[in-house]
């Protein structure tokens, strides 16, 4: 590529900041801005190039800084518009996946593209990765292809999302290879794919029964099954192969295998499996990227762009993976409101066995479709409160409880004080769990300050913000436990974007709430589990394959806090404000030892093995640890990784105060979690 391309990017989300760290290891690849109104420009973190524009919308982008391509990376629903508008100013477009929600708004996209000349690529960069391709290169061998199989596990990533939502998502990255694989292997280029039957659950699991010519392809999306997998399974008249996505191998087959030869078959099948993944698993440990089909993708883009040739990502292609998803979305979107209709029934019966409202109890509990915050607005109407949610956005009816109130409200943008008029507390427990420095200051400290002046302007007087012990200085728990009076950890940015959050949500209540006359309660929560479904804590250690490598001894105390303990200290709280301490440390007490958090694990998982590595051990490997990370890894600021699953120590006598306080959960011991709220 010899002719520089001016790219420009429209949305600067994660995936977003993944586009933009592709284009910039593209030869004469120059980035001339980015449109995105939410994100300021120490977001990027070095990624946006200071030469650079950072704008406001997408308008600006095209009509000021007029680049040759422009790469959309944001929700799906704004594809089409986006690259409409993006054809139209004469740019070359990619856009993520989903493409489009529907087959005719990608025919349309793809119309305008043809009528001007210009290129469309569309976001399947695992067709460029090396499963794909080794693949694509192995199938001749194979003869014709009878059977195609694309599966893809995956699991929930956000809890702000549907099972439904988040099946959707992940969807393309399934079709599109057996899309591809199927009009390879039929040798139909241009016969339309049959979508023989689907079945979509709305817990997020997808089927779908597809044939070309004599080919027969079987699609599984699932966000249940596990271990996470996505791979595809071909089969032949003279052979098979599966290409292993997570690995990197891909074990091929080739031959009828019949006689003597079948008892080599399982031995090939081992090897291949071995160092393919050996060899894959050592690529991803040393690429710079963390979607290496990505760069490959917008690299050949780039050349087709420079050298007037056609897009990697043909149009038949996306209008085949659109039409699919499509066909699939519309049986899933069916599955969801018939089981929207069921829980909305179990609601409302749900509803006629509450306890009695009580007079002058009315709780906003913020972040209330979060896993905390569902289990203290539970206790708290179980308590006989009225109570009412504030969150993004009104849950489905499947994700309700019964009894309770939903607003949808973004308190990072502001808070209307009348949605509070009434209210005699708040329970403050939104706050951002992921993204960088911006996410974390408009969604922890900006909305805290908001839910916080807004309810004194609606006389609210009692306000309980549920904070986090990781906002404590570290490091000094050894010789004295820390305790309530403890300093935090203020400013510290160096600590990560979520407990600099958390800290400075903490100043702004006290000082805020000092200022506005409010009464303050502050809880900061151990390391929160779940002991009715229990997964793990960080600290504990990690799951290897069929080990879990547990670190520390096993009589070591691993502070803890247990949702549900968190949630019947927090409805007492409320009961009680003036008793309440002013600031509280929960924890679990006395901390439960790290063999007993094990057992917890064996509970559920009897199939893992436990291997206990002192902890001491790791602290005597922690620097060579840190020298592998920066020279394996070009890691610049290496983890220590003995700090990772160290525990401080903490002062419990006024948590075990409270929770016995607190005594038994008023919630119903059926009430369950669902896995999307």
């Amino acid at each position: 590529m010899s002719q520089s391309i001016r790219v420009g990017l429209i949305g600067a989300g994660k995936m977003g900041m993944h586009h933009l760290r592709a284009i910039s290891r593209v030869p004469n690849a120059v980035i001339v801005g980015v449109a995105d109104p939410a994100v300021r420009r120490d977001a990027f973190e070095g990624a946006l190039p200071e030469e650079a524009r950072l704008v406001a919308d997408a308008d600006q982008l095209l009509n000021e800084l007029r680049p040759d391509v422009v790469h959309i990376v944001t929700p799906p629903e704004t594809h089409a518009a986006l690259a409409m508008r993006a054809l139209r100013a004469g740019c070359h477009v990619y856009v993520e996946k989903p493409f489009t929600p529907s087959r005719a708004e990608a025919a349309a996209v793809l119309d305008v593209a043809a009528e001007r000349g210009l290129l469309v690529c569309a976001g399947h960069q695992c067709l460029f990765e090396r499963p794909a391709i080794t693949a694509r290169e192995t199938l001749p061998r194979l003869g014709r292809l009878v059977h195609a199989e694309s599966y893809f596990s995956f699991r929930q990533v956000r809890r702000t999302i549907t099972p439904g939502d988040q099946a959707r998502d992940i969807l393309p990255h399934a079709v599109y290879p057996l899309v591809e694989q199927l009009r390879v292997g039929s040798g139909l280029p241009d016969a339309a794919i049959a979508v023989t039957g689907v079945e979509a659950r709305a817990d997020g699991d997808l089927y779908a029964l597809l044939r070309l010519g004599e080919c027969t392809g079987i699609l599984i999306v699932t966000l249940r099954g596990r271990p996470i997998e996505q791979y595809q399974h071909l089969v032949g008249t003279n052979g098979w192969l599966r290409a292993d996505y997570v690995s990197g191998a891909v074990t091929t087959l080739p031959g009828p295998g019949t006689g003597p030869g079948v008892l080599f078959v399982p031995y090939r099948r081992a090897f291949q499996a071995l160092s393919g993944a050996t060899v894959g698993f050592s690529r991803l440990l040393t690429s710079k990227s963390a979607y290496p089909g990505l760069d490959l993708l917008i690299s050949r883009f780039y050349a087709s762009i420079t050298a007037g040739g056609v897009s990697p990502v043909t149009p038949r292609s996306i209008l085949d993976t659109v039409d699919v998803c499509e066909r699939i979305g519309e049986v899933l979107a069916g599955s969801e409101r018939t089981a929207e209709l069921a829980a909305r029934e179990r609601l409302i019966e749900a509803e006629q066995g509450l306890p009695s409202l009580s007079k002058g109890s009315n709780v906003i509990v913020t972040g209330g479709t979060g896993l905390l915050g569902r289990r203290v607005a539970e206790e708290l109407r179980y308590a006989g409160m009225r109570v009412r949610v504030l969150s993004r956005r009104i849950p489905g009816w499947s994700a309700r409880l019964p009894g309770v109130d939903y607003d949808a409200v973004d308190l990072g943008r502001g808070v209307d004080p009348s949605i509070l008029e009434g209210a005699t507390a708040v329970v403050h427990c939104a706050a951002e769990t992921a993204g960088g420095k911006d996410d974390h200051e408009k969604n922890s400290i900006l909305a805290t300050r908001n839910i916080l002046e807004a309810a004194a302007r609606a006389g609210v007087s009692r306000f309980i913000h549920v904070s986090s012990l990781a906002v404590l200085k570290p490091g000094s728990s050894a010789a004295h436990p820390l305790d309530e009076q403890s300093p935090i950890d203020a400013g510290n940015l160096e600590r990560g974007p979520y407990t600099w959050g958390k800290a400075e949500s903490e100043v702004v209540v006290r000082q805020r709430g000092a200022e506005l006359g409010m009464g303050i309660k502050i809880v900061r929560l151990g390391p929160l589990v779940e002991y009715s479904a229990f997964y793990p804590p960080g600290r504990l250690g990690r799951e290897l394959g069929p080990w879990f490598v547990a670190i520390g001894g096993k009589r070591t105390p691993l502070s803890v806090c247990d949702v549900g303990t968190a949630a019947r200290v927090l409805r007492a709280s409320v009961q009680d404000f003036d008793a309440a301490p002013p600031v509280l440390n929960l924890v679990e007490a006395p901390a439960p030892t790290r063999r007993e958090l094990a057992d917890r694990v064996k509970a559920d998982r009897p199939d893992l093995r436990f291997i206990w590595v002192p902890a001491t051990l790791l602290k005597i490997l922690s620097p060579a640890l840190k020298l592998v990370q920066r020279i394996v890894l070009h890691s610049a600021k290496p983890i220590d990784v003995y700090s990772v699953f160290a525990s401080e120590h903490y002062r419990t006598d006024l948590a075990a105060m409270m929770i016995a306080k607190a005594g038994e959960t008023t919630v119903r011991p059926t009430s369950k979690q669902p896995a999307h709220a």
